[in-house]
């Protein structure tokens, strides 16, 4: 999966609020019920009052940002006596506007039906999301059903079809927890050669890195073995001499 260049589209008249020092826990997913062009031109209206989201995604997988992911949207909005009706456990839990702890996503369609290049488009994005959000405010949103949600779990009354009964939830998911998976196998490898480094064992800490996926050749195991033994001689001829 490629990188994408989000474009910024948001203006004086694109409506937003504090997060009131709240950090974003939750991403919902949207459907604008129209074109990508209905949804932007009425993000940037002055007669919108009502409404914003943090992204669109457009059918040909583009990218456009309208409210920073530090400020609030006005998107999955809830009066506090309409919170119990969530189906979202973690919304229910929360008894506040969801607004305040959520990144909002909107999709270009009616049905939820994604075309490829938008599906890829998102997944980019909801990873982009996450990283952007551990690097601000040092938390991870976990990818799976409890924090990532369609507006129908915090809104079921009103909002019951966004973002579609044909919203790709299974594949999104599916996707989404295989490049965490990865990227923590990978955090782990990288901790191992670290380590090795650190004790004088590996010498090329970069090359190791850059290889870190690739098997290793019988001689070089027999190698990082003779350097392990020897390291540990060394370190118990040192203790014997203190002894």
């Amino acid at each position: 999966m490629g990188s994408y260049q989000i474009e910024w589209r948001g203006n004086e008249f694109t409506n937003f609020s504090s997060r009131e020092e709240n950090i974003p826990l939750i991403i919902v997913n949207h459907i604008v019920d129209g074109t990508a062009e209905s949804c932007d031109s009425w993000f940037r209206s002055s007669t919108n009052k009502q409404s914003s989201a943090h992204f669109l995604v457009t059918f040909k997988g583009e990218i456009k940002q309208y409210v920073r992911i530090e400020d609030m949207a006005w998107a999955n909005g809830l009066k506090l006596y309409d919170i119990p009706k969530a189906e979202s456990a973690l919304v229910r839990s929360m008894k506040m506007n969801p607004n305040l702890y959520s990144v909002s996503i909107e999709h270009e369609g009616t049905t939820g039906q994604l075309t490829e290049e938008q599906f890829q488009a998102t997944l980019w994005l909801h990873r982009y999301i996450q990283d952007y959000i551990r690097n601000k405010w040092g938390h991870e949103i976990p990818m799976d059903r409890e924090h990532i949600l369609g507006h129908f779990e915090i809104d079921p009354l009103r909002k019951a079809n966004c973002p579609g009964k044909d919203f790709p939830w299974e594949k999104l998911i599916k996707e989404l927890q295989k490049k965490s998976q990865a990227k923590s196998e990978q955090k782990w490898r990288y901790e191992g050669v670290e380590f090795l480094h650190k004790q004088g064992i590996l010498n090329d800490l970069k090359g190791w890195k850059e290889k870190i996926c690739e098997p290793m050749p019988v001689w070089a195991v027999c190698l990082l073995m003779k350097r392990m033994i020897l390291k540990d001689e060394e370190k118990n001829i040192k203790t014997d001499t203190v002894n």
